[in-house]
């Protein structure tokens, strides 16, 4: 399994430093040059990964992790169905971005990006993952876990908000009680993309909060107030796709 291990972990690593040359892949990943390279032109044959550049060559990641990823959340639980007509209304009629994203253990990843006309700090690309707490819609996700499965991710050492700045488990449990009762959750400045947001939970079949929807913009522009003003938005949206989940 070590060479299939291997491969996966450059082609995770390629995703994150694209574009990257073989030597600085190596030196990153400490690992001999000649493994790398000879994993690099493996992916590159099954068509994961694809290389440029006129001298040495630079690598990174083809579409192809896209697709079947698409297909696999698509058979998994019809989200992208249900959730498309929904963001490209909501991004209309607020001219805001829009992301939806998937839980994925203890963390959201960023599955679509509906992008609005009013200013955002930074583009997230597909792809993109962050802990539960740093972002509104995980925060609404978190809120929403069974009481077992949200004590064991209180329980983490070291919880931090987007900083090195603790994060006290308590405070973050007050939070969340707090998300619940509102329907949505909102983060304020999170990130170095100096970015604000707008979250609510999407819940499947079971009920269970399995992806969040949010709207996120510039924090110099998107105040508290103007999040509490789209909110209820957000979590009709957010209701939308749950219930068409339900009728999957």
């Amino acid at each position: 399994m070590r060479p299939v291990e291997l491969a996966l972990q450059v082609l995770e690593r390629v995703a994150e430093d694209q574009p990257i040359g073989a030597s600085e892949l190596a030196r990153r990943m400490q690992l001999p040059k000649a493994t790398v390279h000879r994993l690099l032109i493996v992916l590159e044959h099954c068509g994961w990964l694809e290389r440029d550049g006129d001298g040495r060559a630079q690598w990174s990641v083809t579409l192809k992790p896209v697709a079947v990823a698409g297909r696999a959340i698509e058979r998994k639980s019809g989200l992208r169905m249900a959730a498309l007509p929904v963001i490209d209304e909501l991004r209309r009629t607020t001219d805001e971005t829009v992301h939806l994203g998937v839980l994925e253990g203890d963390s959201v990843v960023l599955m679509e990006r509906f992008d609005g006309a009013k200013s955002v700090n930074r583009f997230l690309p597909i792809g993109t993952h962050w802990h539960l707490h740093w972002s509104s819609a995980g925060r609404a996700i978190l809120a929403n876990f069974p009481p077992d499965r949200q004590a064991a991710y209180l329980a983490q050492p070291l919880l931090k908000r987007r900083s090195t700045e603790p994060l006290e488990p308590g405070e973050l449990a007050a939070e969340l009680d707090a998300v619940k009762a509102q329907g949505y959750a909102i983060t304020i400045g999170g990130g170095e993309a100096r970015s604000s947001s707008v979250g609510a939970a999407i819940f499947d079949k079971q009920g269970f909060p399995f992806a969040g929807l949010s709207i996120t913009g510039a924090v110099e522009r998107l105040t508290r107030e103007k999040l509490e003003a789209l909110a209820p938005q957000v979590a009709a949206a957010a209701h939308r796709i749950s219930m068409g989940m339900s009728l999957a």
